[in-house]
């Protein structure tokens, strides 16, 4: 089953929902206005925006921290005149100031270490952690993501779109899975949101990890219906869709048949089409720490995607540098190759225990997000610690 995949930063669901216009929630906009706001500052009519959407809302205390950020009054509209339909009109207007804003070196983005000062001077602040949560999100900081997001939770501070972000880095770190807290978490982000697309794909994707294919496709089909006609996501959705369908033991529309039917053989090979090779070798600060013949796993993911990596490497470090070859031969599930996305990264972890879950103590190293094609080639340094 293909799965979620974009640019860093964001999910294929995240990059729907700039879309998917009327569709978006009143909820999952004020989430992006107030997560934007914290991360790259902006005018005082954006900040009374966002007060009023609290106001809107009935969060008088996140109403009057929000006006805290005005540099002076503004005349506008009031509550009682705005509907929620201008709120999310409003705040998409501006998203797309913010946006050009973020580019401009007027208006530079906090980097970490600013998001850290500000939440270890002002712990309660949600914003400051939201915003934290999403630049460790976009640096693949997985483990940093979760933390930040628990405070959230602590702070009683969570909306839809965080409760499914939340998932989203839970199921990373537990290999692909969306169950336990993770499912809990999306189960969170529905009763917030009904409509949050990223809480309905993680739903659909939990429904088909759990082999309730049937339950799957009313979530597929419920996300396939929210998307605008040229998504780019229409195509993953569908042949969701399709697989689910053929699992559960369901006719196939009419047309699909032909259309799952398996084509001529790829005669140039699986690589011929993405692939991605390179060496891993260990910091000299590390390499003492290393057993000789220690497991070594080497594989693709999608870019800020939940689901099982696209293709996997086991392998030793019986000596340093190793070299590796990924490509769609190595999938772990025949619907979800390394072809069908891209962007990836590739992750190298020495395994204490010898297991394909990560555990503590495993040291491991990240690519950059990279698009995955004949002729990458990485040169892999492990020198990070799971702590």
């Amino acid at each position: 089953m293909a799965s979620m995949g974009t640019a860093a930063g964001g999910s294929a669901a995240d990059a729907s929902m700039k879309s998917a216009g009327p569709g978006r929630s009143m909820e999952t906009e004020i989430a992006a206005l107030e997560a934007r706001l914290a991360r790259d500052g902006g005018t005082s009519d954006d900040w009374s925006l966002l007060a009023k959407a609290y106001e809107f809302l009935g969060r008088p205390d996140d109403a009057a921290r929000a006006r805290s950020h005005i540099a002076k009054p503004t005349v506008g509209a009031t509550v009682s005149q705005m509907s929620a339909g201008a709120l999310v009109a409003a705040a998409t207007a501006t998203e797309t100031r913010t946006s050009a804003a973020r580019t401009s070196p007027s208006a530079p983005a906090p980097s970490l270490a600013e998001l850290e000062t500000r939440v270890k001077k002002n712990p309660n602040d949600v914003q400051a952690w939201l915003a934290l949560a999403d630049l460790r999100r976009t640096e693949h900081d997985d483990r940093g993501a979760r933390d930040a997001l628990a405070k959230v939770i602590e702070l009683r501070g969570m909306t839809a779109q965080s409760w499914a972000d939340y998932a989203d880095v839970l199921a990373s770190l537990s290999g692909g899975s969306l169950a336990g807290e993770a499912g809990r978490a999306i189960d969170s982000a529905l009763a917030l949101d009904p409509a949050n697309l990223k809480a309905v794909w993680l739903k659909a994707s939990q429904a088909h990890e759990q082999r309730h294919f049937t339950d799957a496709l009313g979530w597929w089909r419920k996300l396939r219906a929210a998307l605008p006609s040229d998504s780019p996501d229409a195509r993953i959705i569908d042949a969701n869709i399709l697989e689910d369908t053929q699992l559960a033991g369901l006719p196939l529309p009419a047309g699909a048949a032909a259309a799952s039917a398996p084509g001529p053989a790829n005669t140039s090979g699986a690589s011929g089409s993405a692939e991605v090779s390179g060496t891993v070798s260990i910091d000299s600060r590390l390499a003492g720490r290393v057993q000789r013949d220690a497991t070594l796993f080497i594989y693709a993911k999608a870019a800020d995607s939940p689901g099982p990596p696209l293709a996997v490497l086991r392998t030793t470090a019986s000596a340093w540098p190793v070299s590796f070859h990924l490509d769609d031969s190595m999938a772990m599930i025949p619907s979800r190759r390394l072809s069908q996305f891209d962007k990836v990264v590739i992750e190298a972890r020495i395994s204490r225990s010898g297991q394909a879950t990560p555990s503590a103590g495993d040291l491991y190293v990240t690519s950059p997000v990279l698009h995955p094609a004949p002729g990458q080639k990485l040169a892999l340094v492990i020198s990070r610690e799971i702590g």
